[in-house]
């Protein structure tokens, strides 16, 4: 096949929930042996090694600076219509000139196009163009705003109504322009289907992180119990996640086991040492080789009270066998799950009881922490989304793991 990319953002490096699904996409369909086309935005601040990574992975990048000032313009100047501010921001006259080039340059039989954001590009070809088009979603972003609500204040919690009324529109209207409509998760095909019922909606799951990562001990309950929680803290669910938790969950979880410790890590998480500065608790920053902290930590905690689509931290954390605690939000990401493979609560109460019930049972968390390995790497596998661009039924969730592969490197 001859396949054409159209994104927002550089996929490259792959961390963050987009440039990770966009990145394995490109390379699994690039290692079957299909051509690959690649147009994107990128700020500008992204390091030139990132575009060099890919350049293996594609027959053509073709990248378009988006200034972010004037995106700012843009999204300021739609304020007056109905049009979604997330689309208005990604205007730009440039990248219509792009991909229109790539399409004569590459002839493309699909064109798959990441997030709402870029469908304007893609809808702008249709009628020209004969093709298979595939816009990934990956999750309903208007159900995400929506659940968001109840923990945003002031102006914001009033700009993000609006905005998320907007996309909810935006989300129905242009789900059935296209051939197929990806999303990530058994639950975001049913909130898409709520607002547009007849939208070709089709779950294509992401896979295991490819990624190489130093050699680890074996995961192991410590003596001094360890937590870990990471994610990046650029977005509101982990921020309000990390603040529940240490405001929250840790005082309940010290009064029962007082030597219980929690490192913070994740791009960004350095702006917590300010208020997170308490007895037990780390701010790690970035870490280079998460798959090892993991490995060291004896629960993975994931309190989101409000999250969209799969939380892949929570899928890395099962793939290294680590036990974890996360709220029903996170859980119902990764239906259908075995109910023994998580250990869910809700509230601050909920959530340590169950931290605690996990560090006094040695035995039963690690047996909880082998389960989660093996479920995971049954079932989140990168074949499915090259059975997905192939045109074939994704396969049901298989018992077999996938043999991890390594991603190609930049040399």
């Amino acid at each position: 096949m001859r396949i054409l990319f159209l994104t927002s953002r550089l996929p490259s490096p792959p961390v963050g929930g987009d440039r990770f699904r966009v990145h394995h996409f490109l390379r699994t369909a690039a290692e079957a042996g299909h051509r690959t086309d690649l147009v994107t935005f990128d700020d500008g601040r992204s390091d030139p090694r990132a575009l060099e990574a890919l350049r293996p992975l594609a027959h053509s990048i073709e990248v378009v600076r988006l200034p972010k000032m004037l995106s700012w313009w843009r999204s300021a100047c739609a304020l007056p219509t109905s049009f979604p501010l997330q689309a208005a921001y990604y205007r730009s006259e440039r990248m219509r000139r792009a991909v229109a080039d790539a399409f004569d340059r590459a002839r493309p039989d699909t064109v798959y196009t990441h997030l709402f954001r870029m469908a304007p590009y893609a809808l702008g070809e249709q009628r020209r163009r004969d093709a298979r088009w595939i816009l990934d979603l990956t999750d309903v972003i208007s159900a995400g705003i929506a659940r968001s609500l109840p923990y945003r204040r002031g102006p914001q919690r009033w700009l993000y109504r609006e905005e998320g009324r907007r996309i909810e529109r935006y989300e129905s209207w242009v789900s059935r322009r296209f051939d197929e409509c990806w999303v990530i998760s058994e639950a975001e095909a049913h909130a898409l289907r709520a607002i547009a019922p007849h939208a070709p909606a089709r779950v294509v799951p992401n896979g295991l992180d490819t990624t190489p990562s130093s050699p680890s001990s074996p995961a192991q309950i410590r003596e001094h119990a360890l937590l870990l929680y990471f994610g990046f803290q650029g977005v509101f669910h982990n921020r309000d996640a990390a603040r529940f938790l240490v405001e929250e969950v840790m005082p309940r979880v010290r009064a029962a086991r007082p030597e219980t410790e929690l490192d913070i890590a994740g791009k960004g998480s350095e702006r917590h040492a300010a208020w997170a500065n308490r007895p037990g608790i780390r701010i790690r920053g970035y870490l280079p080789d998460l798959d090892r902290e993991l490995r060291r930590a004896a629960i993975f905690v994931a309190p989101h009270r409000f999250a969209a689509g799969v939380q892949n931290k929570v899928v890395q954390a099962l793939a290294a066998g680590t036990p974890v605690v996360a709220t029903s939000v996170v859980r119902q990401g990764l239906s259908p799950i075995p109910e023994n493979i998580l250990s869910v609560g809700d509230s601050a109460d909920e959530i340590a009881a169950r931290v605690v019930e996990l560090l006094a049972d040695r035995l039963r968390a690690e047996r909880q922490g082998e389960r989660g390995r093996a479920w995971v790497r049954g079932r989140f596998l990168w074949r499915h989304s090259l059975e997905a661009f192939q045109g074939g039924v994704v396969a049901p969730p298989s018992e077999v793991p996938e043999p991890v592969r390594l991603a190609v490197a930049g040399a």
